[in-house]
């Protein structure tokens, strides 16, 4: 929204329409920003979207990485995370409590009853996104899903993947809290050879400078550095005409294996290797991000040879 990074103002517009056009397919917009909306209003249209599409709606949500759409709509980002809060536990009581009141710091309202309820009882699946280790404890405690990737998933080394599932797995655990689900994002492209797989890969140092520019996000030092707490700080400069400024970071294609978790630029039987490690790991949901400024016939033509190359070795097997 107002920038060309993420140009989808509605992930729930967009979602209502893949559900009118799918019979099957499982649909999770990710992510709904929730200080950027009256929690009411959109707890009613994640229940109707919840209608349109019963048992396979799942809605993920998030603070919010970066200022930019914040100061825009008059959000103060230094306090999206309790906004954000206060957000989440509204959209989780009014859709399944009656005659709900509320008297908090940032939302309060008169008894309140949703109608419709979700069809999904107690709601469609909650995917809390968090990149953080403090913000993944918090969303294990509480018993969520979890949607994450260290960095955005942009370069990142080995061992911060492997530090935040630690942490959620250790908090689930203390809370007595059942343990959610897990998601990762990764930027994945598969090739027919090591060479076919970098095609794409200045198109992807475009997409993370862009990200970068966006989130005031640095990629080298240490990981604290790197996920310092975004958007609290000075306001910058970095969109013109609805158009990025984006960073200059120049990131080299060598030995991506070897450096990073993401991305996983490859082929098959590597690919195949990564995503079993993470399963191993305790990833539940690999969600796999192949469009970045491809044409899009690349990127339907990455989604049927995915498909036919790696998928099949992961779909459940046949019980005898």
């Amino acid at each position: 929204m107002f920038q060309n990074y993420v140009a989808n103002p509605s992930a729930l517009a967009f979602a209502a329409l893949a559900a009118a056009r799918t019979t099957r397919l499982r649909i999770l917009p990710g992510v709904v920003v929730l200080p950027s909306y009256n929690p009411l209003l959109i707890a009613s249209e994640m229940a109707m979207l919840d209608h349109l599409a019963p048992g396979r709606v799942g809605i993920g949500v998030a603070r919010g990485g970066g200022r930019y759409q914040l100061d825009r709509i008059g959000v103060d980002p230094a306090k999206s995370r309790e906004i954000y809060e206060e957000a989440l536990e509204i959209i989780r009581r009014v859709w399944v409590e009656d005659n709900v009141t509320y008297d908090g710091r940032y939302f309060s309202f008169p008894r309140t009853t949703l109608v419709p309820k979700p069809a999904s009882q107690p709601g469609p699946d909650l995917w809390v996104a968090s990149q953080s280790v403090d913000g993944v404890r918090k969303v294990a405690a509480q018993g969520h899903n979890l949607l994450t990737a260290p960095n955005w998933g942009n370069f990142e080394p080995h061992g911060d993947l492997e530090a935040l599932l630690e942490a959620f797995n250790t908090a689930a655990a203390e809370s007595g809290s059942p343990r959610g689900e897990v998601m990762v994002y990764r930027h994945t492209w598969l090739g027919r050879t090591e060479a076919d797989a970098l095609e794409f890969f200045d198109d992807m140092v475009s997409e993370y400078n862009h990200y970068l520019a966006l989130t005031q996000t640095v990629s080298q030092g240490s990981r604290e550095d790197r996920l310092k707490a975004r958007g609290t700080g000075e306001k910058i400069d970095f969109v013109e005409a609805g158009r990025v400024v984006p960073a200059n970071e120049s990131p080299s294609s060598e030995n991506l294996w070897e450096k990073y978790s993401d991305p996983v630029l490859t082929t098959a039987d590597k690919m195949i290797e990564r995503f079993k490690q993470m399963e191993a790991m305790g990833v539940d949901h690999l969600a796999c991000l192949i469009a970045w400024g491809q044409p899009i016939e690349a990127v339907v033509a990455q989604m049927e040879l995915m498909a036919e190359q790696v998928l099949p070795a992961f779909a459940e097997k046949e019980q005898a």
